[in-house]
């Protein structure tokens, strides 16, 4: 039985209201580490009902004292200054956030957190927007790029993690061990971030591709056969020019919207630049996940022809907007950390996930090292998509 009268609700209930009165640091360990596990049995329960109902719980009965912020107003207009100013931040500051602060303090704290806010992420309920906001706040300080290490994934890297490439990859499948490790191979990287309170749990991860020239078709990237030398050896014959991203994974639904994706991309480039010299080029190899979508939702009618659909995807691309920016969201991912769109690749994911999200349409951006600060600016400032002239005559 779901809501308030739930047992196991009730009683994660008044552990948190205990929680939050404790101040003995072992004492509060015990208890956020009975709301962890009383959370999880909501989880296994699959419980939407009572999630909901304990989320409802903490916007009401953990939000800031009314008459307190009053107060903290009428000091801050009597006399503006630094002490009234403090007084006014603590007393809008809702005692959630102390308590998300308490159940941090469980082995598996921070795991409980993340989980809470991709179920309010999930649930969509304007109503629990507060908790939402609030665990936002703290993720995006404690997740920030100061605490965050780069990692090289390969191989050697624990099972571990490996298995949860598999597990999170979301733009490519990836179809078992062997497709792995010819991930893995030589003429190939993979970079993750990881936080210490999550060590063997990659956040993001980025595989690249090195390569002669821009990749256009994703199976010949990952079904390309092991070349015979080195591409990452400057030295060799045919050293390796570009670098393709071709998948970028968020593995956490519970740090959606922090933005860990911008700093990977350019640590992941330095450090390319720096251990791969040939490099020249650096671009991606991207969906268009929202083009037929789009499409349906406007009722166009689509010619199918190869430029009919690098025409549409343009359209798409540079013209169709949400809020001001373009409407799908890896395009407004690269274009807003300075990339380029530079070409349509009709036939590109020829999957039944290509095709059903996008046609099979890729698209490339390239990130051009020297124009990253000015493209992000125009785009942040004037919401202007840099595009390469072949985009612009597929506009007109």
């Amino acid at each position: 039985m779901s809501g308030p009268t739930n047992p196991e609700l009730v009683v994660l209930q008044e552990t948190c209201r205990a929680l939050t009165r404790l101040r003995d640091e072992a004492a509060a360990r015990s208890l956020a580490e009975l709301v962890e596990r009383r959370y999880a049995t909501l989880t296994r329960d699959h419980d939407d009902n009572a999630k909901a109902a304990f989320f409802t719980f903490l916007v009401n009965d953990f939000a800031p004292d009314t008459a307190a912020v009053n107060d903290a107003i009428a000091a801050w207009q009597t006399e503006p200054g630094p002490a009234n100013a403090h007084r006014l931040w603590a007393a809008t500051e809702a005692p959630r956030l102390e308590l998300f602060r308490s159940i941090n303090l469980a082995a598996h704290g921070i795991h409980t957190l993340l989980t809470m806010r991709a179920d309010l992420l999930r649930l969509r309920n304007p109503a629990l927007q507060p908790a939402e906001a609030d665990l936002a706040y703290l993720l995006s300080s404690w997740f920030n790029r100061g605490f965050l290490e780069l990692r090289t994934i390969d191989w050697h890297t624990p099972a571990e993690t490996l298995e949860k490439l598999i597990e999170y990859e979301a733009v490519h499948e990836i179809r078992g061990w062997d497709d792995l490790r010819r991930r893995l191979e030589t003429d190939r990287r993979c970079y993750g971030f990881f936080h210490p309170s999550l060590p063997a749990e990659p956040l993001i991860f980025v595989e690249i591709a090195l390569v002669h020239d821009l990749a256009t078709h994703i199976p010949d990237v990952i079904d390309a056969p092991i070349p015979n030398d080195d591409l990452a050896d400057p030295d060799g014959l045919h050293p390796a020019t570009t670098a393709i991203f071709y998948s970028i994974t968020n593995c956490q639904a519970g740090l959606r919207g922090i933005p860990l994706g911008d700093f990977l991309i350019k640590q992941v480039t330095e450090e390319l630049r720096s251990t791969v010299p040939s490099l020249n080029r650096f671009s991606t190899l991207s969906p268009v996940p929202g083009l037929r979508r789009w499409v349906d939702d406007e009722g166009i009618t689509v010619d199918s022809s190869d430029d009919g659909l690098r025409r549409l995807t343009a359209r798409y691309l540079v013209q169709a907007k949400r809020g001001g920016e373009p409407r799908d969201p890896v395009a407004r991912f690269h274009l807003r950390n300075g990339a380029r769109l530079e070409q349509i690749n009709v036939g590109g994911d020829p999957s039944a996930k290509g095709e059903t999200e996008s046609f099979g349409v890729l698209v490339n951006y390239l990130y051009d090292l020297d124009t990253l600060a000015e493209n992000h600016e125009a785009y942040v400032n004037e919401g202007r998509v840099t595009r390469a002239a072949a985009i612009d005559e597929l506009l007109r």
